[in-house]
Parts: C-alpha cells; sequence; structure tokens
C-alpha cells in the first residue's frame, strides 16, 4: 500500500510542477523575466510550507502510508533541488547575475521562511 501511495503521490506531484512551471512560463512570457523560473521558487516555497504544515500539525492523525504518500510521493515530486541548481546555473551562465544570485538566495530563503511560517500555523491549529 505505501508504494502504491508513493507512486500515486509522486504522479500528482510531478504534474502539478509541471502545470505550474507552464502557467508561470505563461504568465512571465511578455515580461522582462521571461525565462526566469518563477514556477519553481513557487513549488519549492509551497513544497516547503506543506511539509511543514504536515509534519508539524497534531490535531488530524493520519495514517503512516498516507503520511509518506503526501510527503515523500507528492511533496518530493512537487519540489525540485535539482532543477533548481541547474536553472541557478544557466541563469548566471548567461549573464544574468543578479537574477541568478535572487533565484539561489530566494529558493533558500523563502523556502526556509515558508517552512516556519508552516510550522507556527500548523501548531497554533
Amino acid at each position: 500500500m505505501t508504494l502504491l501511495g508513493l507512486a500515486l503521490g509522486g504522479a500528482l506531484g510531478t504534474l502539478c510542477r509541471y502545470g505550474i512551471n507552464i502557467f508561470f512560463q505563461g504568465l512571465l512570457k511578455p515580461t522582462t523575466l521571461a525565462g526566469f523560473p518563477l514556477g519553481t521558487l513557487v513549488v519549492n516555497v509551497a513544497g516547503s510550507f506543506l511539509l511543514a504544515l504536515l509534519l508539524f500539525q497534531s490535531k488530524i492523525e493520519l495514517p503512516g502510508p498516507l503520511r509518506i504518500a503526501i510527503a515523500a510521493g507528492f511533496l518530493g515530486a512537487l519540489t525540485t533541488f535539482s532543477t533548481f541548481e541547474f536553472e541557478t546555473d544557466q541563469l548566471l551562465r548567461s549573464s544574468k547575475v543578479f537574477l541568478g544570485i535572487f533565484y539561489l538566495l530566494g529558493n533558500l530563503l523563502f523556502s526556509y521562511a515558508a517552512i516556519l511560517i508552516g510550522r507556527v500555523l500548523a501548531i497554533k491549529l
């Protein structure tokens, strides 16, 4: 059951990440920020927030396999470290140094802030 949950969660997380990336590419296309990987930044920050909510909340007791399916399956597939690193490299190598540094620091700092906010909200709920 756990493996099936991981597979389904992973498939849903992957589809969500793909859809979010396509949405933000279309949103930024007519602007000077075309090519900025906002979709990846959004999924990483949102995934960090949702993981904190899941792990720090104590009111709703989820069965172990469901918790694993959500945390490792869905959120693991939704978020991405390797794509974030690749996109940072792409920005820096294409002479978009400011955007590359903002993207690098933004992913780290905004995702950590999302964990902190998610933890506080989960404890208060």
